[in-house]
This record gives structure tokens, C-alpha cells and sequence, in this order.
């Protein structure tokens, strides 16, 4: 019989076999794509390391570290290590914050407080929020009152709560002897011998009323909505003087409100206008174009309310003030002539001549440049 036809009968493989087999091949495909995947991961992290090099972690200038350790008994300890901001020449940054000063120098137990002229945009007082980097050295509150606690530096920042990658710092040096308290400021001037407070700057713009040099802002006179001189930094420096001379006596003066705005100055008056009308308004606010915060010269100090006349703070301002170069713009009794109720906070700079004539014949500006205010 011929056989060139016959095959071979092919041998059969069990279940089980093949089933070893094709497990065996997915973990070799999966042995595979792991080592694929490695090989891959590899030659990204070689790419990275040659375009970055050695290069150290960018480091943020503004930030404030803070390393916390644990002592043998358990206590946590801390130790903050800060960093001077970056910043222009004057103290200032990019930040859109403006300052009246950038650095304050102070005794252990002394206050000052920086004001904020100018805010980011889309950032307002409301949004202030400050930080101390060191405690122990000064502190600081919501209002930007700082207290020296202790020898040292460190800085405080005031950060935007409406845009956090905005904040602007202030050096503060404390020591524990009698230093002269001094502050770098726009003009990168120093408080110098405040016995005799100059006059008031003049500025050459229309829409303003001057008498004998001093600028005249009340129902009569009026600014224009664009003139925003923030406030002035001889006004700073000798409010600056005048809270340290009251600190020495145990005593706490800050600026609770400063320079206000056109625009500043209309949202809280129409604000006042819808609690309590027109007539009621106009004894305690001024009209947008007719504030004296819009002239960089006026502080208002501490709290801002009839309370403020009965502290031992009030009584010394209204003995001292003239001594500075400032009057109590609204004195009690004079209501009819300067058109608003009685401020005992309210301080006006005028420079020592003016001041001290005001304070020893117990008249206000009104009376001394023979003007009127009321709204005409």
C-alpha cells in the first residue's frame, strides 16, 4: 500500500496545559510593557535634569519660614527665619500697595503704624490683612498697630485678602535702649527736630483754596475729584512724633482713618445718607469734594466715636497737638461756625504757627482766617 499520504496524528494538549501557557504568555506581555513604561519614565527624568541642571528651588523673597523641632519633654518649638522682601529703593514693590513708610525703628514697648496710601487693584482697607514674622520682636493687629516686644527684626506684611500673591513688608527694629524712633518714608526723608512743625505743602493745581498757604477744605471749599495727594509724609512724620511723645507718658495714639478719596469719601457719605438722611448726615460727614481726609492732612485717631473724648488720650491730644502742628479740627462749641458736630479724633496738620495761634486764642480754622462753611 502506498503511503505517501500518511500524517503524523497530532499530540493533544490538555485544558490545563493551555492554560499555563496563555497565562504564562500575558505575564510576559506584562513583563513587557512594565520595563516599556520604566524605559520611558527614565528618559523623561534625564531630560528634565539636563534642562533644570543644579539649579536650587526658586525661593520666594517675601515668604517667612517657619521650622517647627520637638524638645526631649515633647514641647514644639519654633523658630521663624525671614528674609528681606524685594523691593525698590524707597521700600515700595510692584505689589500695587503703597506705604508712608517702610521701615520703623522702635523701643521695646513703643507703637507706630504704617498707612496704606494706595491698594492693589480690585483691593480696598477691608481687605488688609497684617502678619508679623516674629512675635517676640513686634507684633501687629488687624488694624496694622504694631507694638515692640522685644530686641530684634523682623518684618511685617500686609497681605490683599481679595488677591493673596499681593503683600508689601515693613522692617522693624526694636531695641532695648532709648533709640530715636525714626521711619524711612516715600520721600526717603527722616523725622528731624519737630520743635517747629513747618507749614503744609502747596500745590499748584485749580479747584484749590488757599489762605496764607494752608489749604482750605470745608462746606464752602471744595477739591476737585482727581487731586490725590494720599497722605502727606510731614503729616505722618509729626503725627509720628506726637505718638511717640504721648507713648513715653503711657499713652496709645494710632491713626484709625487717614487720607480718603474722592471715591472714598462718596461711599460713606451716601452710605450715611441712607442710614439717617441728608440733614442728619451733613453734621458728621462730608460730601464727596468736600472732606479734609481728601487733603492728605488730617488723622483721625484711635476709634473713631464719641467715646474717644472721655479717654486719657483725648485729653492729651487737645493739650498737645498745637505742639506738632495740629488742631482739633472740630472743637466742641464751635459747631455752628465749622458745620459739623464736635471730633475730638479729628486732627488737622497746619504747621506750628497756625496750631499753636488756634490752640492759645481757643479758635478754629474758621475763625482764624475770617471764612464761612456751608453748602451753597
Amino acid at each position: 500500500m502506498d503511503n505517501n499520504n500518511y500524517q503524523r496524528p497530532r499530540k493533544r494538549v490538555s485544558k490545563e496545559t493551555a492554560r499555563k501557557r496563555q497565562l504564562i504568555a500575558l505575564g510576559v506581555i506584562a513583563l513587557l510593557v512594565l520595563i516599556f513604561i520604566l524605559l520611558i519614565a527614565k528618559a523623561c527624568s534625564k531630560d528634565d535634569t539636563k534642562k533644570g541642571g543644579n539649579t536650587k528651588p526658586t525661593e520666594n523673597k517675601n515668604s517667612v519660614t517657619t521650622m517647627a523641632s520637638t524638645t526631649q519633654d515633647g514641647s514644639m518649638t519654633t523658630t521663624s527665619t525671614t528674609t528681606a522682601p524685594v523691593t525698590n529703593p524707597d521700600g515700595s514693590n510692584d505689589s500695587g500697595f503703597k506705604l508712608d513708610k517702610y521701615s520703623i525703628y522702635l523701643d521695646i514697648g513703643g507703637t507706630d503704624m504704617p498707612y496704606v496710601q494706595e491698594y492693589p487693584e480690585g483691593s480696598s482697607e477691608a481687605d488688609e490683612r497684617w502678619s508679623s514674622s516674629d512675635e517676640k520682636v513686634a507684633t501687629v493687629d488687624e488694624w496694622g498697630h504694631i507694638t515692640a516686644v522685644g530686641a530684634g527684626e523682623c518684618y511685617i506684611t500686609l497681605r490683599s485678602a481679595a488677591d493673596p500673591t499681593k503683600e508689601i513688608q515693613v522692617k522693624v527694629v526694636v531695641a532695648d535702649g532709648n533709640v530715636q524712633q525714626t521711619s524711612n518714608n516715600t520721600n526717603g526723608t527722616q523725622p528731624a527736630n519737630l520743635a517747629e512743625a513747618p507749614p503744609p505743602p502747596v500745590y499748584d493745581m485749580d479747584g484749590l483754596t488757599y489762605k496764607d498757604g494752608i489749604l482750605i477744605a470745608n462746606k464752602t471749599y471744595s477739591m476737585p475729584a482727581d487731586f490725590n495727594p494720599g497722605l502727606e509724609p510731614i503729616c505722618s512724620e509729626h503725627f509720628q512724633a506726637l505718638s511717640s511723645a504721648a507713648a513715653e507718658e503711657g499713652l496709645n495714639l494710632w491713626i484709625g482713618s487717614g487720607y480718603r478719596s474722592y471715591q472714598d469719601q462718596e461711599i460713606i457719605y451716601n452710605n450715611y445718607v441712607a442710614m439717617d438722611g441728608v440733614e442728619m448726615a451733613d453734621t458728621y460727614s462730608a460730601r464727596p469734594g468736600y472732606s479734609e481726609h481728601q487733603t492728605g492732612l488730617v488723622i483721625d485717631c484711635n476709634t473713631i466715636d464719641d467715646a474717644f473724648g472721655n479717654t486719657p488720650e483725648s485729653a492729651w491730644l487737645a493739650e498737645h497737638a498745637h505742639e506738632y502742628g495740629f488742631v482739633i479740627r472740630y472743637p466742641k462749641g464751635k459747631e455752628d461756625i465749622t458745620g459739623y458736630q464736635y471730633e475730638p479724633w479729628h486732627i488737622r496738620y497746619v504747621g506750628s504757627k497756625v496750631a499753636t495761634e488756634c490752640y492759645e486764642r481757643g479758635i478754629c480754622l474758621e475763625e482764624y482766617f475770617g471764612i464761612d462753611s456751608y453748602y451753597h
